[in-house]
């Protein structure tokens, strides 16, 4: 609606003038003042008028100090004067004063093309304006932009360039850009691949992006991504060239330090893992593939639990993140890629975004496993030896109890005349034999108490293993025992093939929970080099194969060949540490023998040792018979012993075979009565651990009344440490409870040695 200020003090005039503009522009809005005020006013309003007409002469009022003030008021607001008395030299006047036209009132006819003429104008001029003001925005904005901007003729004349351009240039500002051309901002090898390359496809395609290098000052290349875009005229042809430049040397630092952090993450031996607040993994290292077994291609965009398992969400850390904990540390379970359970230590911080929301969670995991298998090894080995010293106290008052019996059933069989009574009193003796053997075993186990390797013959392991499976095993697991009738020796541990046997039964007995067959086998097998080539290890020769069998689950094919790993297990937690067969492997291999399994699902499991037979000199093998002592000719012997039982069959052992004996409770009472007879005192035999003075004190004292003087060591602390110890002072060292032959061979030994010298 085209809306117009009418300044009239001539109401006729003014009315005239209306009719006429709405026949022309039916709608148009006119204001009409007639004053300088009303007028003032209005002009004031600036954008509220498109047009002003005015007389020329008004009462009161001059029309040019109306243009004046329209002029400095609404300065791009076309004015045309209406009057009837203007003259030519005042109209002129008024155009130079800014007038766009004056129509005389008697040729009205010519205002609505004056009007026409003069809002056309306006409008070019307000383009104009608006065109020259967008050049001047675009120019400041070329020059304040840290980008290379520049424009070139196709033949690469340079003819603008701005500010920033100039500075990576290395150019003084202000400089003339007419002065440079293309081949002044690129090294050699980019100038070459302007001609071959980004030229021809920028005007075959109308642009070219790509990344170049800039020649920056003293020859500094300059790494830069590159816009170069073709301006064409509007006939279709080249006009030139633009082209905009980025310095990449931020960026590309940036992005090589972000390669060396990756490098970096990649390299760590732990899982670092980046998942949405929703637990969609986004990022996934190399150290979370070597832990879970996942490929990062695989990973990424999977949800944790979906990869994990459920195990991997500790309830502890749902609880902390449901409190807006930032942090979380705990250790869970969870599973790799194969299905094996893990422990891990597992650290969870929330990533926030620059406003301190949460966006993302950032997971930083290390496999305990094996050394959380190695504590509980190490947990078990300790309560082994809390039970290894509550064994060895109970060993020893078992010793001391077992002793007395041991050394006085066979006195008291020259006194029994009875078949029955001698079978009674045989059957204290074995018994006594029997228990002193299962203390032996039960520290053997608990202190690793074996010895070195020596020849043995496995039957009386076979027998006392039989025993304990018949004792200790579910009735439901049938036992079965065979043994070749006569079985070559081996050059072995003896407690080691005890426990190799044990865990192979064990092994068996919980292959077959419903229960089932097991049998326990010994033979003699000769290998020759064709069967020996047929399996892993074996050497030909003689070998003793223990075989354990059951009819149990069996193993799975693809568990076949990870039952010798060491802590591998498909038992329940709690139920198996996956140490028996490793450790069984163990043992095998270091007495130089080699097993072999013969398996198959739901038909049971079979497990073959071969160990080397001993089998040189066997037919020449002695056969050991008891050493019947001699009796003795009244040497005096001290006995010394806490343990009055043991103290007084010791005694009556040794006086009922010709010996006089002395006795003392402990080594102080020993140590008084030795200094009083120490010339008489041929032979002590003395407890190692006795209240006051010891075994080894007391054997320092005799050392010094009479160092002639033998000792046997007596202790019911059976080790090789205590035999070190025993040893260092002692000519013999017994191990309660022992028998009187034991005693009386020793001791007619000893006094044998030295009797030569005592006949001199």
């Amino acid at each position: 609606m085209l809306r117009i200020l009418h300044l009239e003090d001539n109401v006729t005039d003014a009315a005239l003038v209306r009719a006429l503009l709405l026949e022309e522009w039916p709608g148009c809005r006119i204001t009409l003042v007639a004053n300088r005020d009303t007028f003032v006013r209005e002009v004031e309003r600036r954008d509220a008028h498109d047009l002003i007409l005015s007389d020329f002469t008004l009462h009161a009022f001059d029309g040019l100090e109306a243009l004046a003030l329209a002029r400095t008021v609404a300065p791009d607001v076309p004015f045309i004067f209406l009057s009837g008395t203007i003259g030519e030299a005042r109209a002129i006047e008024a155009v130079h004063a800014g007038a766009q036209d004056y129509v005389l009132k008697d040729n009205t006819s010519r205002l609505i093309t004056a009007i026409r003429r003069a809002l056309r104008e306006s409008e070019e001029r307000r383009q104009r304006q608006a065109a020259e003001a967008a050049l001047q925005r675009f120019a400041a904005l070329l020059e304040s932009t840290p980008d290379f901007v520049g424009m070139a003729t196709m033949e690469g004349r340079i003819f603008y360039i701005n500010q920033a351009g100039l500075t990576m240039l290395g150019r003084p500002p202000g400089q003339d850009p007419g002065l440079m051309s293309i081949d002044d901002c690129h090294p050699a090898g980019i100038r070459e691949r302007l001609v071959r390359e980004i030229l021809p496809t920028a005007r075959r395609d109308g642009s070219w992006v790509g990344e170049t290098v800039l020649l920056g000052p003293e020859g500094r290349s300059i790494p830069v991504s590159q816009a170069v875009i073709v301006q064409r005229a509007s006939e279709g042809g080249v006009e030139y060239l633009s082209t905009v430049m980025r310095d990449l040397t931020a960026i590309k630092a940036a992005q090589q330090h972000i390669r060396e952090q990756a490098e970096v993450i990649d390299k760590a031996r732990d899982a670092i893992i980046v998942c949405t607040l929703e637990g969609r993994i986004t990022s996934w290292n190399q150290g979370a593939e070597r832990i879970f077994g996942w490929r990062a291609d695989e990973a990424i965009g999977r949800g944790k639990i979906e990869l994990l398992g459920a195990t991997v969400q500790d309830p502890a850390e749902a609880q902390a993140m449901e409190a807006g904990q930032d942090e979380w540390h705990g250790e869970v379970q969870t599973l790799d890629r194969q299905g094996r359970l893990l422990i891990v230590d597992k650290r969870v911080t929330i990533i926030r975004d620059d406003e301190g929301r949460p966006r993302a969670r950032l997971i930083i995991g290390t496999d305990i496993t094996a050394r959380k298998q190695i504590e509980e090894q190490f947990l078990r080995a300790q309560r082994l030896e809390s039970l290894g010293m509550l064994a060895a106290g109970i060993a020893h008052d078992l010793n001391n109890v077992l002793s007395p019996i041991l050394m006085g059933a066979p006195l008291l069989r020259a006194h029994v005349m009875r078949a029955a009574d001698r079978r009674i009193l045989d059957n204290l003796e074995k018994s006594a034999e029997r228990g002193a053997a299962l203390v032996r075993q039960i520290l053997g186990f608990a202190h690793g108490i074996g010895g070195d390797a020596q020849r043995v013959h496995v039957k009386p392991i076979i027998r006392d293993l039989s025993a304990f499976v018949r004792q200790t095993f579910p009735k439901r697991v049938r036992f079965e025992e065979f043994q070749a009738a006569k079985l070559w020796p081996i050059r072995a541990n003896p407690t080691h093939i005890h426990q190799v046997l044990l865990n192979l039964c064990v092994n068996a007995r919980d292959a077959m929970p419903a229960g089932g067959r097991l049998r326990l086998a010994a033979e003699n097998r000769l290998i020759d080099a064709a069967m020996a080539a047929t399996i892993e290890g074996a050497q030909p020769g003689p070998y003793l194969v223990l075989s354990v069998e059951d009819t149990g689950s069996g193993i799975a094919p693809e568990l076949l060949e990870r039952i010798w790993d060491p802590f591998f297990t498909t038992k329940e937690t709690g139920k198996g540490t996956g140490l028996g067969l490793s450790t069984v492997r163990g043992i095998v291999h270091g007495h130089k023998g080699f097993i072999t399994v013969e398996t198959a699902e739901g038909r049971g499991t079979a497990f073959r040792v071969f160990l080397p037979a001993q089998t040189s000199d066997l037919e020449n093998e002695a056969v050991s018979l008891p050493h019947l002592s001699t009796p003795g000719r009244g040497e005096l012997i001290m006995v010394v012993d806490d343990e009055a039982n043991v103290r007084d069959i010791t005694m009556a052992i040794l006086a009922h075979h010709g010996y006089r004996v002395i006795g003392a409770g402990d080594g102080a009472e020993a140590a008084t009565l030795l200094a009083a007879r120490s010339s008489e005192v041929r032979l002590v035999v003395t407890d190692l651990q006795m209240p006051h003075l010891d075994g080894a004190a007391l054997a320092g004292v005799v050392q010094r009344l009479n160092p002639a003087i033998k000792v046997i060591a007596v202790s019911g602390m059976e080790s090789n440490r205590t035999l070190r110890s025993a040893l260092k002072f002692a000519s013999v060292f017994l191990t309660k409870p022992f028998k009187a032959e034991d005693l009386l061979s020793a001791v007619e030994k000893l006094l044998a040695d030295e009797a030569p010298a005592r006949r001199e």
